[in-house]
């Protein structure tokens, strides 16, 4: 008899799993579709590449150019407040630009950044789309719930941040409007928020854009951002790695 129970648990074990397995994914692309990141009738997410502009007044004011592509993965931020600061990631590499492309072009530096690397893909997965992405390169590691009544989405994020979790939450239009991070390190301890969905590319593509991002940790806002303009038909963005930076290593 206990043999019997014992392989009826397993059987029923074995039908559940992919049953949450596949409801985690079809959530999961189903929020892409929201986005309107899902094209062609196979509904292919075929969003690689986008750029987006901003202004943030408080708490300190800035303008805000992120230039991404979700295939390398890879990230430029270029800011400009009481000075100019670019941050780049390129897989495992990252650094600062005097200029964009920096250390490409003779005048201009590239200085290697090893120890940003981590922080720096954070900023590209917890993006509405990147943790969409992440989600489903996650598989069946992808975990869905309702909390608090809202449709939340859990996993961890792509190597070398595996040892982060993130938490993606859906409105009722099934839109990111917020992406929680935990890791072992408390720089990976990040809340986004994102909210006033729309098309707001000069050419227009069907991609909403959250036109209102804010990025807390702990109590702390890091980041306060108005979007005014975004480029969401793939546009041609690269992060060629310059040869000091390569040549310092991984971190």
């Amino acid at each position: 008899m206990n043999s019997r129970i014992l392989t009826c648990a397993a059987v029923t074990a074995a039908l559940i799993t992919p049953v949450y397995a596949q409801d985690a994914q079809k959530t999961i692309k189903d929020a892409q579709d929201a986005l309107g990141m899902l094209r062609l009738p196979q509904k292919i997410d075929l969003i690689e590449t986008m750029e987006y502009w901003g202004k943030q007044t408080a708490p300190t004011p800035l303008t805000y150019h992120a230039s991404v592509s979700y295939q390398v993965p890879a990230m430029r931020i270029d800011v400009t407040g009481k000075s100019r600061q670019i941050q780049v990631v390129s897989g495992l590499f990252a650094w600062d630009e005097s200029v964009p492309g920096g250390g490409l072009v003779p005048g201009t530096t590239a200085t290697p950044m090893p120890v940003a690397v981590t922080a720096r893909l954070l900023q590209l997965w917890i993006t509405p789309f990147g943790a969409l992405k992440a989600a489903v390169l996650a598989g069946s590691n992808a975990k869905v719930k309702t909390e608090a009544g809202a449709t939340a989405i859990t996993f961890s994020l792509p190597e070398p941040l595996s040892d982060v979790t993130a938490q993606v939450t859906l409105n009722a239009k099934k839109q990111v409007v917020r992406v929680e991070t935990h890791g072992a390190n408390p720089d990976s301890n990040l809340v986004a928020t994102y909210s006033d969905y729309k098309d707001i590319a000069d050419v227009r593509t069907d991609l909403l854009f959250p036109t209102h991002i804010v990025q807390r940790r702990g109590t702390s806002t890091l980041l306060d951002l108005t979007v005014s303009k975004t480029n969401t038909n793939n546009p041609y963005v690269v992060f060629p790695v310059p040869d000091n930076v390569e040549k310092m290593g991984r971190p």
